[in-house]
């Protein structure tokens, strides 16, 4: 990790020493370019517009006043100005050496936001929602915080239909940091950018029965919601463009770049019909604020968050028998009712903060830096031990125990760049280094193996990964003769990446020799729910790639967008890559249009997949067995077959429409198939007696690893439609509705080792299947209506979550969780000029998920499943207060 450092420093010095050495070399003369940006109807003052000079990396926002100003080399400009909810406007402005042009704008509201801009998909010209050659989503601030929802992933789910986050429960790591996916696949294969730059994963795999098994994805909740000005989402994949993981597409976070301020708390809480009885828990905090300040010409915008959220528990009574046969307090009235688990949202609490800046340089480049760093304390439950099990040290917990894990995770991210032009030559040069760490601990446990000289509290160890990123862009326009300048992007890439294990205490995986308190049997190894990684199972590890890519588009004819990329990598673990795409837009008829796109694609395997080490012991059968996950390069686990991970690789074909029939009115249909080769899975645990001879030789009676077992196809349709009526003084209604329907197939499973014969079902079997194809929703619709009158503002919003369905392991049959309804209702009113209270309440009907089936879950102590999309909280209600300060 020092390296990383070093190099970051080293990498940061050439930003500089490159941004003072191009502002030393511009022209002498000046001239300013300035104005003031209203609404068009009321001609309010509108801060926070982005004044773009195109064909240039120079600009601005607007201050508290809507003014502007810009310091330029003489010359012609096209100048373009956009705002959020506001249609986009372009003039051209020219201005002399020593002269002040004046230039003022009026910009009119957008009712369906069919005129935002975005950046992601193209590295031409920016482009607006409808007229992209394929799907982009933008969510706005003000989308984002129209609800009770604090945490991101959260927010998209009830916004964005192919986008899934369930709600894992009882999962270990996976109960404080939640995986999300998007259109039914993985969450390490959609790509996340910040500000358009490549956002680094957690540490944390997640190892448990979860959705996204085996994966290793991007913890969207490090982001503070009020950090974000808007979220575009590229519904196509893109790895040729931007690389590894972009196979279901791209999620780009635009941060807050305004020279305003703002300040909210929101409290909230459940509030619930569970079983009977009134349950009032889960309760949430946040408090946040946004400052933005102008320095010289240039922008600092700080955001600050703080949230505290207690813990939610749905378990049932454990009715099975707690104490040894014969022991009286099994006969105790306490234990016909007795609820000694946790199932539910963790305890966590988080702080963390964001700044983006700009700075340009006078007639030269422009400086920028952005990043944010987030500390989470979680604490979640595992099964309780009871005090009959073996799995208790009875002279410690006398009448059992429920071990918890503590979690303490940090996130860290900085991007520093300079970019300016160079004769019709735009350039960008920055670098990026992030890093996440997950520190595990132990509470309210033991270690049986100690026996009554065990601990009860454990640090189990540190997960950490790190990511360094530096990246060249280069771009320009060529008349070639076409309706629209040849657009040409070429650029490089440099990612260095470093995955670490550190090792617990000694009582936190020792084996301690002693017998179970009242037998001569030994005991489990290991803090009870989590045992401490080992010394051997320490890992650090590093790897480097380096990318090269091109990328053309223009108009040849007025009605037709081409666009294709092309992308080279090479990584020192696995080799070389090259994926292009090809993408058309054909609008034969103002406001119609058709649109497609083909690419291959294909994501690296992630260094904790290929490295990650650990060690537990099972009880399979009353029998304990040491299961060591081995990485795929170790001798135990090509003694069972493995082979060095391969990327997966994909081919994506999109087609869809976008209309625009009448003012205010946009509809947008897209159909997609994903094909995926040498899908990465986890396997189940290898115990069975045919290989036992092959791993007794490593300390293992046990052995579960990675490997590309499965192809895949998905198929899939997103439908949007948009809609918005100004009643005049009755106020505006927004309407929106949107489907995803999506199914997920896996088609070819490799073909077993020789050693592993017969154990095909452990290799990939039908639960991991199951979870793979059904797990999700194939069937989501959401419909969400907004009227703002006045100073008030009526949200309500329905989502229809699909069927998923779980392979219980006990009965050896699929369960079914039938489709529900989940409605949010949220009211607003502004008053006092700077002030907004808001009241609201999601899942207002009191929705459950269906329950489990009680024989194959724990004697019926946990009634739902962590598969849920919407989770199994119940209602939720609650209030907010914010201001704005412009």
């Amino acid at each position: 990790m020092d390296g990383l450092r070093y190099s970051l420093k080293r990498l940061m010095a050439v930003l500089c020493f490159l941004a003072l050495a191009a502002a030393s070399s511009a022209a002498q003369e000046r001239a300013t370019i300035s104005g003031r940006i209203t609404e068009g109807k009321k001609g309010d003052a509108l801060p926070g517009a982005v004044i773009t000079v195109l064909g240039t990396r120079q600009g601005t926002v607007t201050g508290k006043d809507g003014s502007y100003r810009l310091v330029l080399k003489p010359g012609t400009y096209e100048i373009r100005v956009s705002l959020v909810g506001h249609t986009s406007v372009k003039r051209r402005v020219t201005a002399g050496a020593g002269e002040t042009a004046t230039q003022n704008f009026q910009l009119n509201e957008n009712l369906i936001g069919s005129d935002e801009v975005v950046v992601i998909g193209t590295r031409g010209a920016e482009r607006t929602v409808t007229n992209t050659p394929v799907p982009v989503d933008v969510m706005t601030a003000q989308e984002l915080r129209s609800s009770g929802m604090t945490e991101v992933s959260q927010i998209l789910q009830f916004m964005a239909p192919s986008f899934n986050f369930p709600r894992a429960s009882v999962a270990d790591g996976t109960d404080h940091v939640r995986p999300s996916t998007l259109r039914g696949l993985g969450p390490d294969q959609v790509l996340v950018l910040i500000n358009g730059k490549r956002r680094h994963t957690s540490a944390l795999v997640n190892v448990n029965g979860t959705i996204g098994r085996g994966s290793t994805g991007v913890d969207l909740n490090a982001i503070p919601v009020n950090a974000i000005e808007r979220v575009e989402i590229l519904r196509d994949g893109a790895a040729a463009q931007y690389g590894s993981d972009a196979i279901a597409g791209v999620i780009n976070i635009i941060l807050k770049s305004d020279a305003n301020a703002s300040f909210s708390t929101m409290a909230g809480t459940a509030s619930t019909e569970f079983k009977g009885l009134r349950v009032n828990d889960g309760g949430v905090l946040q408090l946040d604020g946004n400052y933005g300040m102008t320095i010289g010409e240039g922008v600092l915008h700080v955001s600050g968050a703080f949230r505290n959220r207690n813990a939610t528990n749905r378990s049932l009574a454990d009715l099975r028998q707690q104490y040894l046969t014969g022991d009286p307090r099994n006969d105790s009235p306490v234990f016909t009712n007795l609820r000694n688990h946790i199932q539910g949202d963790a305890k966590t609490m988080d702080v963390g903060g964001f700044y983006n800046f700009s700075y340009p340089l006078e007639e030269g480049p422009t400086l920028y830096s952005f990043g944010g760093y987030t500390y989470r304390n979680g604490l979640a439950a595992g099964f309780f031990r009871r005090p009959l099990d073996d799995r208790t040290v009875r002279s410690i917990h006398a009448n059992g125990f429920l071990p918890k894990i503590e979690t303490e995770i940090r996130d860290a991210s900085g991007t520093a760049g300079v970019k300016g032009s160079f004769d019709e030559w735009l350039w960008d040069l920055s670098g990026t280094y992030g890093r996440n760490s997950f520190d595990f601990f132990v509470r309210q446990s033991n270690n049986v193996s100690l026996g009554a000289a065990s601990p009860t509290s454990f640090y189990c160890g540190t997960m950490k990964f790190g990511q360094l990123t530096a990246n060249l862009d280069v771009s320009s326009g060529f008349d070639v003769g076409f309706s629209s300048p040849l657009n040409v992007a070429f650029g490089a890439e440099f990612r260095l990446d470093n995955y670490i294990i550190e090792e617990g205490e000694p009582a936190s995986y020792i084996d301690g020799g002693k017998p179970i308190e009242g037998t001569t049997r030994l005991g489990p190894v290991g803090a009870q729910v989590f045992p401490g990684f080992r010394p051997s199972d320490a890992v650090n590890e590093k790897r480097s790639n380096v990318a090269v890519y091109f990328d053309a588009e223009a108009k040849p004819v007025s009605e037709v967008l081409l666009g294709g990329a092309a992308r080279f990598e090479n990584y020192s673990d696995f080799g070389s890559t090259f994926d292009a795409k090809g993408a058309i837009r054909y609008e034969p008829v103002e406001g119609f249009a058709i649109r497609g796109a083909a690419s291959t694609g294909f994501r690296a395997p992630s260094l904790s997949q290929s490295f990650f080490s650990s060690t537990a012991t099972n009880f399979i059968g009353g029998v304990p067995f040491e299961i060591r996950t081995f990485p795929v390069n170790t001798p135990a686990a090509k003694a069972l077959g493995a082979t060095d991970l391969k990327p997966e690789k994909s081919t994506n074909l999109s087609a869809g429409l976008t209309a625009e029939p009448v003012e205010n009115l946009s509809i947008t249909v897209d159909l997609y198939q994903i094909k995926i080769k040498d899908r990465i899975v986890f396997s189940e645990n290898f115990n069975q007696a045919q290989i036992q001879p092959l791993i007794r030789p490593f300390g293992a009676s046990g052995v579960r690893f990675f490997t590309n077992a499965i192809d895949t196809k998905t198929q899939g349709i997103d439908i949007i439609l948009r809609y918005a009526q100004d009643f005049g003084d009755v106020g505006v209604t927004r309407f929106t509705a949107a489907a995803n329907v999506t199914k997920t197939r896996v088609e070819r499973i490799t073909d077993t080792p020789t050693q592993l014969k017969g154990l095909e079902e452990t290799l990939f079997g039908a639960i991991e299947r199951v979870r793979i194809e059904l797990g999700q929703p194939q069937r989501t619709f959401n419909f969400a209506l907004n009227h703002a009158v006045g100073d008030v503002g009526i949200l309500l919003r329905t989502t229809r979550f699909g069927e998923v369905v779980v392979r219980q392991p006990a009965g050896r049959v699929n369960q079914q969780f039938s489709a529900k309804w989940i409605t949010d209702i949220d009211v607003s009113y502004k008053f006092g000029g700077l002030f907004t209270l808001g009241l609201g309440v999601n899942n207002a009907g009191d929705i459950y998920p269906d329950e489990n089936v009680a024989t194959d879950n724990n004697a019926g102590i946990f009634p739902y499943s962590g598969i849920s999309p919407f989770g199994f909280n119940g209602r939720f209600v609650y209030t907010r207060l914010s201001a704005a300060i412009n």
